[in-house]
């Protein structure tokens, strides 16, 4: 059975929390380590009698059910003759005087729950309660104390449990409801793909013996499905409590959604909820979260409770769409709605961050480690680079400088805090030598400190000076500046710092170059893991820095889809080495309208950079100017690439060659069926262009295996590769072809690389024979 327990901090927190959204308080300027050290620093100085980190709890029996409310108080102070007293330590910049009173509301709250539990567990007839409050920027430790009587505290109690178990019911009603629909449950499609139940298995397997599973499936499989209906099975049989599906583009978020709804039309009953990015959803045309400038800010959590029951007792799958309508109706927030009614969810549908991001994480679900949560990881290729943004940070000498000239004249201790930052960066500067850039494998400690010290100064000036036209500046570089803190904790052997100046600009930051500790630690929040991807070759280099445990399972399947629906051209006569690119723009034009010339339709091209892909063009569009094409833009917003992928129509009347990047919002994620996309071009093995972080990442992995070479460039791009490659069979009907446009492809290390399903792979020695394969493949398939 899953553990029923509800945290002190919790249902506090929930009952009692009101008030207002405010961003300008969000954040503590100290670190969770500092934290740390200021509660130890204080427990420590109050004596022998006090007890620290004194475990608290009861067991209650609510709807029917057993439930463990429970909690660790800061400290319990036994002295002879005199009150048992418990100490709950709170530290902050705020001074005292200034917090609100919801804020204070909370934490006496906190306080009567483990006053309660005490007297409970020790027949007490009453007790001492102490707030200490330590305010970070001057040191200062404010005590107050209450006495309070076991009968007082127990009215205080169970009127707070009282209104808790309205939500009790709910959700133990909604669970005996979920959990008969999900037993009811058959596979909605009724019969398997190929290799649908395999996966399917491995999945249901891996969430029962608790551990982590890599998994390559080829498109076409299903692995939205195979994935979401086992963990859904778990969850119906209370091997799980809820599952977490995390992705990496809004795309793949819908097919989710799809997969959840389609389980509901064979009569699941599952609260699921999709999170949406808070710029996204925000209503307003500039997000700006204080009650001063957001009425959906303002009151929110006086309103919160309400809206979120009428919200769970009407809806069950919690679209974008569905937040917006509670959101508008109660004037709240629709963020922070999904983040809260997320609490009361089955399935949580979310970005990669709010798991792992240091900064972002769900903090509400992720406070202990091994919960009982499934983590559904999609795409998960795409989490190597975007774990190594998440865990880096950097601060640049312009932040400070403009900065420096909005506070002259403020708090002193504010101005000096920035003048030493601006000195640091003075002095990095200085360092270099007339260098580009100074790599170091230590962090740098004193700017650290400094960091630290501009924080505190900045937490202590912005409540202050909520009017001030500087407001928004110091805000945007105090969050700056708390992400370097926090990366800062985490720095070991797998970061580096390094100083790169550019011109007048100089910019420090902390680079993790293997994320897989951090990663692993994230995975570790929950009871099972199933990492997967279409494309996860070579499934041992991705485990590693993924995470993996040190013998993880892996299981690669093949697609389910014949080889001979696809042609795959390999080509050993252009050379797109950056050196010789200049000399491959015809060859290269001239193969592509070899490749269209083989049956009208649409195609798309794929090059590693928009100057490459722009020269490409300007020959292509000259020399064969009756082809239709279609550009890719750099900065298109989300109309424009729906626009450009309505183009590719079913049963074309005329033929369009599209001109992308690889490795961009065209290159995987899109799902263009059937005919409406048969052929695609790969120009160059995808390496990303030399700089400085990627060889730093090289250097780390020749130190670590020997591989440099490869984890940093070589298998990166060729993943864009078979990312890209992948969107011409789509299903099991699909027709088309793939030209590998670069001689390195037929290379021994490339082709150690392919998937099972290119074993079929034909190598083309000119644009004659490329003409030639494609015909006799469209002839073959009697459809030219």
């Amino acid at each position: 059975m899953v553990r029923k327990r509800i945290a002190v901090r919790q249902l506090v927190s929930f009952i009692l929390r009101k008030g207002s959204i405010d961003q300008r308080f969000a954040s503590s300027a100290h670190t969770a380590l500092e934290g740390t050290r200021l509660h130890k620093k204080i427990q420590k100085a109050a004596g022998e009698s006090y007890q620290a980190e004194v475990f608290l709890k009861k067991t209650l029996l609510m709807n029917g059910l057993d439930y463990t409310i429970e909690g660790r108080a800061d400290g319990v102070i036994r002295e002879e003759e005199t009150m048992v007293m418990i100490d709950e330590i709170k530290t902050s910049e705020t001074p005292f005087d200034l917090l609100d009173d919801a804020e204070k509301e909370l934490h006496w709250g906190q306080l009567k729950c483990y006053g309660y539990l005490l007297c409970q567990a020790e027949n007490l007839s009453e007790v001492r309660l102490q707030l200490s409050y330590f305010q970070t920027t001057t040191e200062e430790l404010t005590k107050v104390q209450e006495v309070w009587s076991q009968e007082e505290l127990t009215q205080f109690f169970y009127d707070l449990i009282q209104k808790y178990e309205k939500w009790l019911i709910f959700s133990s009603n909604w669970t005996k409801l979920r959990n008969q629909s999900i037993q009811e449950l058959e596979f909605p499609y009724g019969s398997y793909r190929n290799g649908q139940r395999e996966l399917a298995v491995a999945v249901y397997k891996t969430i029962l013996t608790e551990q982590e599973l890599f998994c390559e499936a080829p498109t076409g499989i299903g692995k939205t499905m195979s994935t979401l209906f086992p963990a859904v099975k778990a969850i119906g049989e209370e091997k799980a409590e809820k599952l977490f599906y995390l992705t990496a583009k809004t795309i793949t978020r819908q097919v989710a959604e799809d997969a959840v709804a389609e389980m509901e039309r064979k009569g699941l009953r599952l609260k699921s909820v999709t999170i949406t990015a808070k710029d996204k959803i925000c209503f307003l045309d500039e997000r700006i979260c204080n009650p001063d400038h957001c009425i959906y800010a303002r009151g929110y959590y006086d309103r919160l409770n309400e809206a979120m029951f009428d919200l769970l007792t009407a809806e069950d799958q919690i679209t974008r769409s569905v937040v917006e309508k509670y959101a508008v109706k109660y004037t709240i927030c629709p963020f922070e709605l999904s983040l809260d009614v997320s609490l009361w969810c089955d399935t949580i549908i979310c970005d990669y961050n709010y798991l792992f991001d240091p900064n972002v994480y769900l903090r509400r679900f992720f406070t202990e480690e091994k919960n009982e949560y499934v983590f559904l990881i999609d795409e998960v290729h795409n989490l190597v680079e975007r774990s190594k943004s998440m865990f880096s940070a950097s601060l640049s000498r312009s932040q400070i400088s403009r900065l420096k000239k909005t506070v002259h004249g403020e708090d002193p201790k504010l101005v000096r805090a920035v003048n030493r930052l601006d000195k640091d960066f003075v002095a990095f500067k200085k360092n270099c030598e007339g260098r580009d850039f100074l790599v170091q494998t230590e962090p740098a400690d004193t700017f650290v400190k400094h960091i630290a010290k501009f924080t505190e100064a900045a937490k202590a000036w912005l409540p202050l000076n909520l009017q001030s036209e500087h407001q928004a500046e110091l805000l945007a570089v105090y969050f700056d500046a708390l992400m370097y803190l926090k990366i800062a904790e985490l720095y070991d052997e797998r970061y580096v710092t390094y100083i790169q100046v550019k011109g007048h600009e100089v910019t420090i930051k902390q680079l993790c170059l293997n994320p897989s500790y951090l990663l692993n630690q994230a995975l570790k929040l929950g009871k099972a893991a199933i990492l997967f991807s279409a494309t996860l070759s070579p499934i041992s280099y991705f485990s590693q820095v993924l995470g993996g445990t040190e013998n993880p399972l892996c299981y690669q399947l093949p697609s389910p889809f014949s080889m001979e629906n696809q042609l795959l051209l390999v080509s050993n006569y252009i050379d797109t080495r950056y050196q010789n690119r200049e000399d491959s723009l015809e060859p290269i034009a001239d193969s592509l309208s070899a490749l269209i010339s083989g049956k009208k339709g649409n195609y798309l091209f794929f090059f590693p950079s928009y100057h490459y892909l722009d020269a490409v063009y300007a020959v292509f569009s000259s020399k064969y100017p009756h082809y239709q094409t279609i550009i890719q833009a750099s900065d298109m917003d989300e109309a424009e690439r729906e626009a450009f992928l309505a183009e590719f129509v079913a049963n074309p009347q005329e033929g369009l060659a599209g001109f992308c990047v690889l490795g961009g919002i065209f290159s995987e994620g899109i799902d263009l069926k059937g005919d409406r996309l048969i052929g695609v071009a790969v120009i160059s093995v995808g390496l990303g262009q030399l700089n400085l972080e990627q060889d730093l990442v090289k250097k780390y992995y020749d130190h670590e295996n020997g591989q440099g070479y490869q984890y940093a460039y070589q298998i990166p791009g060729m993943n864009k590769v078979l990312q890209a490659a992948g969107r011409v069979i789509r299903g099991s009907q699909d027709l088309g072809v793939v030209l590998l446009l670069d001689q390195r492809f037929d290379s021994g290390r490339y082709r150690m690389l392919f998937p099972e399903h290119w074993s079929n792979a034909r190598l083309v020695t000119s644009k004659e024979h490329v003409v030639n394969e494609i015909q006799q493949f469209w002839n073959k398939k009697n459809l030219i």
